[in-house]
């Protein structure tokens, strides 16, 4: 330890660069390696905000160490020059270029310097080191020359010098993974979304990354979508056009999957609809179903009509989901209906499925819809029912009394599907007013007793 007592450590201490110097060199060896390393790399890339950089070394440190548990609320102070900072050690490569060199000192200053790197005062070393990290660097030659010096302090110090100014990469990304998380999931204001998805791009400059930098980007990407800020996620659209179509892939897949609030949906996703690469479609259309963005929904709505108008098929038929559960398509309905005739099993029972499970939506059906469905009506066996199925999703007098006529089927699941088609209208009035007008009409005993229970019913709350 270079310190001879308390008294000098506290006085050296006012000085920041001395107390990074200081933790380099008396910290215990079982810490991390990388940890001392970015101390130099932020005490050499210090921005005009002044950050502490032992503060920030430690505070990144921590997501190693606690993992999941770790607490962001501090660095989250930092602001955008702490995000920066974290970036700069996790991913080195994006950081901007730094600003260009000053012309160095005249060489008889920096020799001077170097010479002073071995005085006997311990002050006059720190003094001459410290000059030269923040005045040599226009003159790294020099140093580099101080390394064959036949004093061990000097080549000690040199190479500490020569260390300040380079920019180390950690080595152990899986360790920081938890703990970035915790941090990227907190970040919510427009400055560190923004810088976050500018490094981000950067990253993929050099093509898809691997293993650790792969699941590092993720969360990066991740955090952009979860900040749901459309400028941010802007910023990502042009990957879409990489070269690799796994980094288009992995960018939609994944604000899909974090951008979390049904009424945000980012541009990215849209455009993402209109790739040429079908992977890239398939995943866009996963993330579009129950879209309630309002600002977006007619273009969400056009972009899924091209995309049910191409000849691929088995796009077609995804794109029909998000048709017929946010926008009710008419053209959607027909077409699903008519895979129901598919030889395809796995095809039929998604369909059935998705007929099954989407609810009334509370407005009339259109004119092509309920002349297209009187073919579906006049079949038989699952299409039949499916038929009476789809019409139950939609609402109006002409539904209504279509479904009423239905009550009569001799095909107890069409009429049960009927009834629960009538029960889900939203007007009860007239669901009450065509029930009695068809009980007075009817002449079968079931039927009227059908009826009667129907308004039974919709009498209940």
């Amino acid at each position: 330890m270079p310190y001879r007592n308390s008294s000098e450590w506290r006085k050296c201490a006012k000085n920041r660069k001395r107390a990074i110097l200081f933790l380099f060199l008396s910290a215990p060896l079982r810490h991390c390696a990388s940890f001392f390393v970015f101390l130099l790399l932020l005490c050499s890339a210090a921005t005009a905000a002044e950050i502490d950089p032992i503060k920030i070394a430690l505070l990144v440190d921590g997501m190693v160490s606690r993992g999941a548990g770790y607490d962001a609320s501090e660095l989250h102070a930092q602001g955008v020059e702490g995000l920066a900072a974290v970036l700069d050690h996790l991913l080195p490569d994006t950081a901007p270029p730094p600003p260009p060199l000053p012309p160095g000192p005249p060489e008889e200053e920096i020799r001077r310097l170097i010479a002073q790197l071995d005085a006997d005062e311990f002050r006059v070393r720190e003094a001459a080191t410290e000059q030269l990290i923040a005045r040599a660097r226009g003159r790294k030659p020099l140093i580099e020359e101080a390394l064959a010096s036949d004093s061990t302090e000097i080549r000690f110090r040199a190479a500490r010098i020569l260390a300040s100014w380079e920019s180390y990469p950690a080595t152990r990304l899986s360790a920081y993974l938890s703990g970035f998380w915790v941090y990227v999931e907190g970040i919510a204001d427009p400055e560190r979304l923004l810088l976050l998805a500018r490094r981000t791009v950067k990253a993929f400059e050099k093509g898809m990354p691997e293993g650790d930098r792969l699941h590092l980007l993720r969360l990066c990407i991740a955090g952009v979508a979860h900040g749901r800020d459309d400028a941010s996620c802007d910023v990502l659209r042009p990957l879409l056009a990489h070269a690799d179509v796994r980094v288009a892939a992995l960018v939609t897949e994944t604000t899909g999957a974090y951008k979390t609030e049904p009424r945000f949906l980012p541009w990215l996703l849209i455009d993402a609809l209109a790739s040429d690469q079908k992977l890239v479609v398939e995943l866009a259309l996963r993330f579009v179903v129950g879209c309630q963005d309002d600002r977006r929904r007619a273009r969400v709505h056009q972009s899924l009509q091209a995309v049910f108008r191409q000849s691929d098929e088995a796009l077609k038929f995804q794109a029909c989901l998000p048709l017929l559960r946010d926008f009710h398509d008419s053209e959607a309905w027909l077409y699903v209906l008519q895979q129901l005739k598919s030889n395809d099993a796995g095809r039929v029972r998604t369909a059935l499925n998705w007929i099954g499970d989407t609810k009334n939506c509370g407005e009339p059906a259109d004119g092509r819809f309920m002349q297209g469905m009187e073919r579906f009506l006049a079949a038989g066996g699952n299409q039949r029912r499916a038929a009476v199925q789809a019409l139950g999703t939609f609402a109006g007098e002409s539904v209504a009394r279509r479904l009423m006529g239905l009550l009569a089927d001799s095909d107890s699941e069409v009429a049960r599907h009927a009834e629960a088609g009538l029960l889900s209208q939203p007007d009860h009035e007239l669901v009450k007013l065509l029930s009695n007008e068809a009980a007075t009409a009817e002449a079968s005993g079931s039927v009227r007793s059908r009826i009667q229970g129907l308004l039974v019913k919709i009498q209940q709350p």
